[in-house]
Order: structure tokens, then sequence, then C-alpha cells
């Protein structure tokens, strides 16, 4: 792995190659529910679950973390975890929920929405678009101020997070206030130089995301697979306050550069944040530094969108 010696000296320990395919995915699968559910919440942050039917009637949990003494109304952040549209959400997901509902002071609404390969496209997106609606409906109830709910995602689920901000005008929704886009998937026609360069990055590259796509489209029309792809979307007029973040050695840098500039085009507010010496899922060592440092420009960015100031 040529890029080995050019990471950040904080990162090596977990910069490894990693295949990508349907017998790993079912094993990988088994180890991430047990890690997820092993993984401890801070006392500052508390959890249940709701359930909420989805793609074609079916029934998925919503895991909930919110901070333990608000009892009023808080902003909502729908957190879509990323894995390739593939995998469930791991330990660190679960750790960045609870990191994203004690600092940012909102409810964190966490969908164990329906994977590939059994459910391709649609079957995600319309999970979270029902988990959208549910929460504009039942906003009340839930304690939630319904003109402060955002989306975020990372990779896969920065594209699931994307496809919500865009659509919500022709879906009837009431518009997102903010998106936070991590390394999102953006492209489905892998053509950018990144694309092309980064066939043999840690955790993440070309040749694993073009199996992505293919599992993710199966079912697709040729015409339709842009559908599924954020950066061929039609903008609604109005977008909202957008904070996307890339890692320097991923084969998806490029695209979230350039759908970043395509936002800001359409009249966007968009924050990037470049981060150097990364790479596709650095921020899973959640310890280091450079983690900290930028889940920190994270907070700011929530912290703005939902309560209108930085953090102290």
């Amino acid at each position: 792995m040529k890029y080995k010696k050019q990471i950040h000296s904080e990162l090596k320990q977990i910069a490894r190659k990693v295949p990508y395919n349907k017998v790993l995915i079912r094993c990988a699968n088994i180890f991430q529910v047990l890690s997820f559910h092993l993984t401890k919440i801070p006392r500052e942050v508390i959890h249940r679950h709701i359930t909420v039917e989805g793609y074609k009637g079916l029934k998925y949990k919503v895991k909930i973390f919110e901070p333990t003494k608000e009892k009023e109304k808080l902003p909502c952040l729908i957190y879509v975890h990323g894995g390739a549209f593939s995998y469930k959400a791991s330990a660190y997901h679960k750790k960045l929920a609870c990191i994203y509902a004690g600092k940012a002071k909102c409810r964190v609404y966490f969908p164990d929405y329906h994977l590939i390969p059994k459910y391709p496209y649609p079957a995600a997106y319309d999970d979270v678009l029902a988990l959208y609606k549910c929460i504009i409906e039942n906003a009340e109830e839930f304690g939630i101020d319904k003109e402060k709910i955002g989306v975020a995602g990372d990779s896969a689920g920065a594209s699931i997070a994307a496809l919500i901000c865009n659509n919500y005008e022709q879906e009837d929704l009431k518009q997102p206030c903010i998106q936070m886009l991590v390394y999102p998937v953006t492209d489905a026609d892998m053509r950018t130089d990144s694309m092309k360069k980064f066939t043999d990055t840690p955790l993440w590259n070309t040749k694993n995301n073009k199996r992505m796509w293919l599992y993710y489209c199966k079912d697709l029309k040729a015409e339709d697979i842009y559908d599924a792809s954020p950066m061929h979307c039609c903008f609604p007029p109005i977008i909202p306050n957008t904070y996307i973040e890339t890692a320097e050695y991923d084969c998806l840098h490029d695209e979230g550069i350039l759908y970043g500039k395509r936002l800001r085009e359409a009249g966007a507010d968009v924050t990037i944040n470049e981060t150097k010496g990364t790479f596709h899922g650095y921020d899973s060592a959640l310890h280091t530094k450079i983690a900290i440092h930028n889940i920190k420009k994270r907070i700011l960015f929530l912290k703005k969108g939902f309560h209108g100031y930085p953090p102290a």
C-alpha cells in the first residue's frame, strides 16, 4: 500500500487495506452488531428506540440518543451511518452519535436502515425518508423543534442524507435546517482524478467503491441510476447550510469537493473541511488528536446551525 508512509502518524495503526465482497459483508455484520451493542454510552447521554415503517412497509428500529438532563424541545439530527450501504453501524458510529447529542445539545435519531445487497436502492433512502416524515408528524410528542431538523451522515450515509436535502421539496417535506456530510459518496459516474488515483488506499478504494455502486443500483435501469447519485440531482430553490468534510487519501475526495462547489454555485452556504494526512474512515480512531480536532469542527457547525452560536 503505497500511501501508508504519507498518512498522518497517528493513523498508521488503522491504515489497512480492506476487501469488500458479499461474504465479508455477512461476516463483518455479525461483529458490527455485537460491538455496537457492547459499546457503552457516556453518562451525559441516554438512549432509547422507536420502530418505523419504511421501505415497502418494512419495519426497522431507530435508536435515539439525547442529553440526559434536557427535557424541553430540542433540535433533531438524523444521523445516517456509513458502511457502503451494506454494513451495520459500528461501535464508533454509536460513539459519534453520543458525541453529537451531548456536545451539540440535540436529539440524534439513528436509523438501522435496510442494507445491500439484499435491499438495493431505494430501500435505504425510503427508510430515512420515512423517518424524516415520522419526526415532522410527531415533533411535539418527540420533544423536537421542527424548525431545527438537520440531516447528517458519513460516506454512504452522507449520500442518503444529501438525497433527503435535495428532494425535500418534491417529497413535500419541511426543509432541513442543515446538512453535514463527512467524506460523502456523491457520484455514481466515478470519473474524478481521486477515483482514478486512489485504487489502493486504506479502508476504502476505487475497486470497492465500484462494487458498492453495482450492488446498490442492481435493480435500476441505466437511466434511473442518477436518481441515487446526489451529484446528478436537481437542487431545490433553498439548500440548507452545509458542512462537507473530505479525507486526503480517499477515492471520494474529489467528488466531495466538487459536490460542495455545485452546492455553492446553486446558492448554498457551504463549509468545506479538507482534512490532511487522512483516509476514508480515519475518524474511527476517535481518540487521536486529528480526529478530535475535526470532530470539534463538526460540533461547531451543528451548534451554530441549531442554536445560532459557536461553542464556548
